[in-house]
């Protein structure tokens, strides 16, 4: 009984750190770019992180990687986090941060599209096929109100660029994932998160000086809000909740740990409208609710399928 307690609320906790930290940070986003430009604001996140973690794997005397385990971390870094988390954060400039995460949601549906070992059995099962067909009819529900709109203004068209780039995000994101998992480089989880997150910092803030933020930009106009948001992003989000979701993909199947993706959603749309006036309309509470449903059918469907495969 004594071992049980222990690792029980250790469970509870990393599943609330990966519901709700996951679920805060579209919000915490919204609030840190009241001051910083979106792609220096993520080369901030990534390093605060990326220092914490190479510092605490040093100071444990972790091996140093090589320069291949270098170069693929790197490209890891500027596949998922640049391509994934940075495009997000720039995109939080012209749609809901509510809007944003139930874009998210779509991730088990880039899963199964882009997992080409499991596209056998994934697309023999009529459960994962009609998911990803009922997945697409809830992308394209969200889609309704900028295509419906007569005369599109330039707050519709950056909408739809902006949804249209969180959506290739989310398949940045994927793409990265699973070229680790398939090819995973040597070294430990948090050293090569560590490498990650310092390439995607440096290539960040290269895309921040093109952009042009860094014009007429100075730190001392950064209030305490938003440095308290970026290091909550950075410390949070980055390196709590991600080393919470690692762990628990060794203690529960990873359907289960995968059901951030539709929890996610419902904080962050929750959050964003009592805290920051956000509206969601009736399209987009009816696609969030098609994507969701989706985005269950097709990961306890999968899980299923992965389980028979073992037996």
């Amino acid at each position: 009984m004594t071992t049980k307690f222990p690792r029980q609320w250790l469970i509870i906790l990393a599943f609330a750190a990966i519901y709700i930290i996951w679920g805060t940070t579209y919000l915490v986003i919204l609030i840190g770019l009241e001051d910083i430009p979106p792609f220096l604001m993520a080369s901030i996140r990534f390093t605060i992180a990326g220092v914490l973690l190479v510092s605490w794997c040093l100071f444990k005397r972790e091996p140093l990687p090589t320069a291949r385990s270098i170069g693929k971390n790197s490209l890891l870094g500027i596949v998922i986090l640049v391509g994934g988390q940075g495009v997000l954060i720039w995109a939080e400039q012209f749609i809901a941060s509510g809007y944003t995460a139930i874009l998210g949601a779509t991730l088990p549906i880039w899963f199964v599209i882009l997992d080409k070992n499991q596209w056998k059995s994934c697309f023999s099962n009529k459960y994962i096929v009609g998911g990803l067909l009922l997945g697409f009819a809830g992308i394209l529900l969200l889609f309704r109100e900028h295509l419906d709109a007569p005369f599109p203004t330039e707050q519709t068209r950056m909408g739809m660029i902006a949804t249209l780039a969180v959506l290739m995000g989310c398949v940045c994101w994927v793409s990265g994932s699973l070229y680790y998992r398939y090819r995973p480089a040597p070294g430990s989880i948090m050293l090569n998160l560590g490498w990650q997150l310092l390439s995607g910092a440096v290539f960040c803030l290269g895309i921040s000086f093109i952009a042009g933020e860094l014009d007429n930009f100075s730190l001392s106009s950064i209030g305490l809000h938003a440095w308290l948001a970026v290091t909550y992003l950075a410390v949070a989000g980055s390196i709590i909740a991600f080393i919470a979701y690692n762990w628990l993909l060794t203690q529960k199947p990873s359907a289960v740990v995968g059901t951030y993706a539709y929890i996610n959603p419902v904080i962050a749309v929750l959050l964003g409208w009592l805290i920051a006036d956000e509206i969601i309309s009736t399209y987009q509470l009816t696609g969030m609710m098609i994507v969701l449903v989706s985005a269950m059918l097709i990961n306890f469907s999968k899980y299923k399928v992965m389980r028979l495969q073992k037996y």
